[in-house]
C-alpha cells in the first residue's frame, strides 16, 4: 500500500523490489552495450492524436541531435488500426522496436514473448511513482513502463451547482449513497433535461473501483477475482441511482454514449458530474467551457481511503524482444522518461510524467486544467491502493460486453442478477489462459 508522500516533489520513488527499482542501474552491465559511434535504426509506432503526433517527433529530434548515429523512425497510429497492424507486423518479424502499449495487452503479448525485460536494459525508474514499475511487470519482467499517470475521478461542474444552489459535497467523506442524494437533488432543483450526475459512471473503471472497495479484484493474473453477485450489487445501485433520477433515463444515456466528448451532456451543461479520468480534466472543461473541479469517488464507509483509488499508468512504452536494437532503444527511452528538456516537450498529453522530478520541474509549464490533475495526484497520494494487476489476456472485449449488460440494465430488459451472471458468463468465456 502506498504511504504517505508528496508524488510530485516526493524523493525517489521505490518500485515492488529492488529488482524492479532502477531498471538498468547493475543489470544493464550484463547486457551488450551499444557502440555510440555505430550507425543505429529504429522504429517507434504509438496511437494517438495529432498533439501527440507532434510532441513525440520533437523528441526523438532532439534525440537524434543529440547523437547523430541514431536514426529514429517515427509511426504514428490511429487506436482503431493499432493492434491489427502491429499483430501483421509481429507475425511478419517486422515489429518495430519499441512500440507503445495498452494494459489491457500487456499480458498477452509478455506471455507470447513479445516484449523484452526492460529491467535489463539501461533505463532508470529509480525516480518513477512507487509502485508505477509494477504496473507494467508480468511474472517478474518488467515488460512496459508507464508513460502517463492518472487516477480515476469525478470532475464536477461548479456553475451548475451554484445556479442549483446545492453545495459541491465533500469528497474525502461523501458515500454512494450521498452521492445519488446530491445527484438527485441536483436533478430536481436545475430542472427538466438535467441531471446531477451522467450516466457513465457505471462502467469497467467505476467496477474495477467498486471490487476494490468490496475487498475483490475486477481481474486476477488468469481470470476475474469477483462473483456475480459482487457485480448484481453494482448493477442494483445503479437502478437505484435511475429511480431516484440521479443519472439520465436509459434512452438518454444511450444517445449520451455515441456521441463526441463536447456533444455529451456533460459537455453541453446538462450533467453536473461526470467520471473521467484525471488526465482528461483538460478535455472536459474544454468541451464544457467551465473552470471545473476534480473530486475523489465516492467510498462505501465515506472515508478518502475507503476510495480505494489507485495510480493508474494511462499508456506504456515497451521494446519489442526481437528487436536487434534493444539497448540503443532503451537508451533513447531513458531519454524519454528522464530528460528534462523531453519531459518538457510532452508535458502531460500522455498522462502526467511517471518521473516524479520532470513533474516537479514542468507542473509550471503545464496548463491550468493540468495542474489541477497534478494537484489532484498529490492529494490522493497517501490515500491510493496498489496499482491492479495487468488483465488476463482477452480481457480487452470486457469493457464492450459489460456496456451492452449496462444498457440492458436501464432499460429493464434483463433484472441485475441475470445481467450480472450473463456478464461474468460471458466475459469469462473471452479469457484466454
Amino acid at each position: 500500500m502506498t504511504t504517505r508522500r508528496n508524488f510530485i516533489a516526493g524523493a525517489a520513488a521505490t518500485a515492488a523490489t529492488a529488482a524492479l527499482a532502477a531498471c538498468g542501474s547493475s543489470n544493464a552491465a550484463t547486457q551488450p552495450t551499444a557502440d555510440d559511434s555505430s550507425p543505429v535504426t529504429l522504429r517507434f509506432a504509438w496511437w494517438g492524436n495529432d498533439i501527440r503526433n507532434k510532441n513525440t517527433a520533437a523528441v526523438i529530434a532532439a534525440y537524434m541531435k543529440l547523437h547523430p548515429n541514431v536514426t529514429i523512425t517515427g509511426e504514428p497510429g490511429e487506436w482503431a488500426t493499432y493492434w491489427d497492424k502491429l499483430s501483421t507486423q509481429i507475425a511478419g518479424n517486422n515489429a518495430p522496436d519499441i512500440i507503445q502499449m495498452d494494459e489491457q495487452y500487456i499480458r498477452d503479448y509478455s506471455k507470447k514473448g513479445v516484449l523484452a525485460d526492460l529491467s535489463k536494459l539501461p533505463i532508470d525508474t529509480s525516480k518513477f511513482a512507487k509502485g508505477l514499475v509494477a504496473t507494467g511487470t508480468i511474472e517478474n519482467k518488467v515488460t512496459a513502463l508507464c508513460a502517463g499517470v492518472n487516477a480515476l475521478s469525478i470532475v464536477a461542474n461548479p456553475d451548475l451547482f451554484t445556479k442549483a444552489g446545492v453545495a459541491i459535497p465533500d469528497d474525502k467523506t461523501w458515500t454512494w449513497e450521498s452521492a445519488m442524494a446530491t445527484s438527485a437533488e441536483l436533478s430536481t432543483k436545475l430542472g427538466s433535461g438535467y441531471y446531477g450526475m451522467s450516466g457513465t459512471l457505471f462502467g469497467d473503471s467505476t467496477a474495477r473501483a467498486w471490487m476494490f472497495q468490496h475487498g475483490k479484484s475486477l481481474f486476477t493474473d488468469t481470470g476475474f477475482g469477483w462473483e456475480p453477485a459482487d457485480m448484481q450489487s453494482l448493477l442494483e445501485l445503479m437502478q437505484k441511482y435511475q429511480s431516484a433520477k440521479a443519472i439520465p433515463s436509459a434512452a438518454e444515456n444511450a444517445e449520451n454514449y455515441s456521441k463526441a466528448l463536447a456533444q455529451q451532456m456533460f459537455g453541453v451543461g446538462k450533467v453536473a458530474m461526470v467520471l473521467t479520468w484525471s488526465n482528461q480534466i483538460a478535455a472536459q472543461e474544454k468541451a464544457v467551457g467551465k473552470d471545473c473541479k476534480i473530486l475523489r469517488l465516492p467510498s462505501m464507509d465515506g472515508t478518502a481511503k475507503g476510495a480505494n483509488l489507485w495510480y493508474k499508468s494511462g499508456q506504456f512504452q515497451s521494446i519489442t524482444a526481437k528487436s536487434k536494437n534493444q539497448v540503443a532503444a532503451a537508451k533513447f527511452l531513458d531519454y524519454y522518461f528522464n530528460n528534462m528538456d523531453a519531459g518538457k516537450v510532452m508535458l502531460a498529453e500522455r498522462g502526467l510524467p511517471p518521473n516524479t522530478e520532470i513533474l516537479a520541474a514542468i507542473k509550471s509549464s503545464l496548463g491550468a486544467s493540468d495542474q489541477k490533475a497534478a494537484t489532484y495526484m498529490n492529494d490522493i497520494a497517501g490515500e491510493v491502493r496498489d496499482a491492479p494487476v495487468p488483465p488476463p489476456p482477452g480481457a480487452s472485449t470486457f469493457q464492450a460486453i459489460m456496456e451492452r449488460y449496462v444498457e440492458d440494465v436501464q432499460f429493464g430488459r434483463k433484472a441485475a442478477d441475470a445481467a450480472a451472471k450473463g456478464l461474468y458468463d460471458e466475459a469469462k468465456a473471452q479469457i484466454k489462459s
